[in-house]
């Protein structure tokens, strides 16, 4: 992974939130409760971290890569503490959490690494790949998905002091597309004239 040139190696000890998902398509639910991590954690910067299938779906994104890429870019825009990693894109499938936070560790030495995941994946987190080894580079932090505990889990593992309940999916902005439904209080204005520009998600 090749460093930002908002930071460096030898920059002070930072707080960073890997947030990884398909973002198929990216919307404003993963934007809010990115923004919560941020404040409420403290970090320095949340990095978002499109991947090419997870280990625990069978299928891959609907688009490709280049347009999620393309509307994470739109989405992020003008947001300095946002940043967007290819890193697990130019890496064979599955999206293994453990080498992607290898690959980070390398680039930021001095980091404080964090783990963002939805609450949902709670009990699937010891079923990850060298979870234990990976516990040790990051700390988890589930987001207020479905039934998302509050509080601290673990030693390793945190949910938001102030969880906030989010209501939307990429399934659902997806439908919407296929039906001819508008998205436009889904997802980011650029995003949905993006989709509609590309004629995305209609079969």
């Amino acid at each position: 992974m090749k460093k930002t040139d908002k930071i460096s190696a030898k920059s002070p000890r930072l707080r960073l939130a890997i947030y990884g998902g398909t973002f198929d398509p990216v919307h404003h639910g993963h934007l809010l409760l990115a923004r919560d991590a941020l404040e409420q954690l403290k970090l320095d910067a949340v990095l978002f971290m499109p991947c090419v299938r997870s280990p625990f779906k069978a299928q891959r994104p609907r688009i490709s890569d280049a347009h999620r890429v393309a509307m994470l870019r739109l989405a992020l825009k003008g947001n300095s503490r946002f940043w967007l990693s290819r890193c697990e894109l130019d890496r064979p499938p599955p999206s293994y959490a453990y080498d992607t936070a290898m690959e980070i560790r390398e680039a930021f030495p001095r980091a404080e690494l964090f783990w963002l995941v939805g609450g949902d994946q709670s009990a699937e987190l010891r079923q990850w790949h060298r979870a234990k080894e990976l516990a040790r580079l990051v700390k988890f932090v589930l987001l207020p998905r479905g039934a998302a505990p509050e509080g601290r889990v673990s030693r390793t593992v945190l949910s938001l002091p102030q969880p906030r309940r989010i209501d939307i999916s990429a399934t659902e902005i997806r439908h919407r597309v296929k039906s001819r439904l508008p998205i436009d209080l889904l997802v980011p204005a650029p995003v949905a004239a993006y989709i509609q520009r590309h004629g995305l998600y209609l079969v």
